[in-house]
């Protein structure tokens, strides 16, 4: 038996409630039959997507906002030295999460359809395989982690004025990420079953728990192990929470190596070699340009460049916490054949998350600049970063569209393509910046990152719409053209409000000017989507000659 969450029972409570009028006026005419239903289950879909993608997001931003402010205080607590070996440790242990080798990924996918077809046997022996191959590879980490540790830490332990524990404190935290492959399963599986309010609600409570221990820490025993200690007990203590959460949503769930078979463990390595080629991809196209940049130019350059990528990665990442919840919603639909279903959470997902990414992509362009001068405390780098944030910049409404479709992709186990372009495009990107970075220094290297990921992300939105059957207009239509109409809005208010004073209260203000008629003027065009939805659903329901079920197109 499926137990809801208090949020979704909640939540079913205020889609019934809001359902309501228009009920109570088709009642007038017939009474609510199968064709209400048919209509009103795409709305409550599209609700449930929005919710999760709303409490996913939110946990996303609370933890980016803690982590923002919480840098400066533990530079005050620990040192300028010790908080760099603090960021050169967690640089090296960012390469060892490749050791994911994309089984996250597959298990997503395959918990959602396995659970939509109620096939928990398989589920179990899908959840059972999926930890032992993380076992392994969290060994792995250990091996490997230990092998090079011992080299390292000495070499940071030199920069420092007195002995510190930077041995201890780099296998503290190597053996935290070992143990948190293998316990990754269960907020894994919690993304599988969509229950993305019980997942962001256990983070933020863990959240909350590890600022005030650190704090604690820093005031009575600063130091880098002590700091590694309240890290791992709130990561055990998160996942465990995680997977207290998962028996109570999934009962019957069983993890035994005994469920473990070949067929699983193969089905298992066709999705996650593909999901892990993309993810190799992807750190090389997000290292490349840095690199180079440090390479062939200045380590200030590089540093330029840094700040100018972080900026759009910063904007592409907000709301592709919020895209990642598409990928379970997507296998949920396929599972059980409703494939106008994955055709909306590519129309309606392409739409909404324009609605946020065309004023942040249009708000860089125009206050970009003063922005850097003023984050960074020197008009100059505006001068030195703004030229490359600009050509950088030319990636993010595509990418952030681009995500929505390759959501998609990931939902429906159709990687293989994806994955190898993904790699293509990374070769491209990597040979482009060595040639470009001599002539064009930094705005080279922007280009190079920017051109090969345009044509990728055009790629996989054309792939994504011709494994919908999905046509050009219609995608346009339905996807890009509300946004596009908003979009003019602000863009004609920040012409001639802009340029502004490098300073936080011109920026603020420059900005509040256009984003309040951009969401007065989104706000109009959905409920009027909503009334004409409403309207068209009455007019269905009435007694008039019509058979078989009622299917919006968005």
């Amino acid at each position: 038996m499926h137990y809801p969450s208090p949020l979704r029972a909640g939540f079913t409570v205020w889609v019934a409630l809001d359902s309501l009028p228009s009920a109570v006026v088709a009642s007038g005419f017939c009474s609510i039959g199968t064709e209400a239903a048919a209509l009103s289950e795409p709305r409550s879909a599209n609700r449930s997507l929005l919710i999760g993608a709303a409490t996913n997001w939110a946990a996303f931003v609370a933890a980016l906002g803690i982590s923002f402010f919480l840098a400066p205080y533990l530079v005050r607590s620990l040192g300028d030295a010790r908080y760099g070996v603090w960021c050169i440790a967690e640089s090296i242990l960012a390469y060892f999460t490749l050791f994911d080798l994309g089984i996250a990924a597959c298990l997503v996918r395959f918990v959602a359809k396995l659970h939509a077809t109620s096939n928990r046997h398989e589920l179990s022996k899908l959840v059972s395989a999926c930890f032992g191959l993380f076992v392994l590879a969290g060994a792995g980490v250990m091996v490997l982690g230990g092998a090079i540790v011992p080299f390292v830490a000495p070499g940071m332990e030199r920069k420092l004025d007195e002995s510190g524990d930077v041995l201890p404190f780099m296998l503290l935290m190597l053996a935290n990420l070992a143990m948190t492959l293998p316990l990754s399963v269960f907020p894994t599986i919690l993304d599988g079953l969509q229950r993305f309010g019980t997942k962001s609600a256990g983070r933020l409570v863990c959240l909350t728990l590890r600022v005030a221990a650190i704090v604690w820490v820093m005031e009575t025993r600063p130091g880098l192990l002590s700091l590694a200690l309240v890290f791992t007990a709130a990561n055990l203590l998160e996942h465990a929470l995680m997977a207290v959460a998962c028996f109570r949503f999934l009962p019957g769930l069983r993890i035994s190596l005994k469920l473990i078979d070949r067929i699983t463990l193969k089905e298992v390595r066709g999705y996650s070699i593909d999901a892990f080629l993309a993810m190799i991809a992807g750190r090389i196209t997000g290292q490349t340009g840095t690199i180079v940049v440090g390479g062939f130019m200045t380590v200030a350059t590089a540093g330029h460049y840094a700040i100018a990528m972080r900026l759009v990665d910063m904007a592409k990442n907000l709301l592709r916490a919020a895209t990642t919840t598409l990928t379970p919603a997507v296998s949920e639909r396929e599972a059980v054949g409703d494939f106008d279903g994955v055709r909306r959470v590519l129309l309606d997902g392409t739409r909404w998350v324009l609605y946020l990414v065309l004023p942040i992509h249009i708000g860089l362009l125009f206050f970009g600049g003063p922005f850097l001068a003023r984050w960074m405390g020197n008009s100059q780098y505006a001068e030195w970063c703004y030229p490359a944030m600009m050509v950088l910049s030319a990636t993010l409404t595509i990418g952030v569209a681009q995500s929505v479709a390759a959501r998609i992709l990931y939902g429906m186990g159709k990687l293989k393509l994806f994955a190898r372009l993904a790699l293509v495009e990374a070769a491209v990107n990597l040979a482009l910046s060595f040639a470009l970075v001599g002539p064009f220094g930094l705005v080279g290297v922007a280009v190079a990152v920017s051109a090969p990921n345009v044509l990728f992300c055009l790629f996989v939105i054309v792939y994504s719409c011709r494994t919908l059957e999905v046509g050009a207009w219609r995608y346009l239509r339905v996807g890009w053209l509300k946004p596009a109409c908003a979009a003019v809005v602000p863009t004609a208010v920040w012409s001639f409000v802009a340029p502004v004073e490098a300073d936080w209260f011109a920026i603020t203000f420059g900005v509040a000017v256009g984003l309040v008629p951009f969401v007065v003027c989104v706000a109009a065009i959905e409920f009027a989507q909503r009334l004409k939805f409403v309207r068209s659903g009455i007019t269905r329901t009435a007694p008039v000659a019509q058979s078989g079920p009622i299917t919006a197109e968005a």
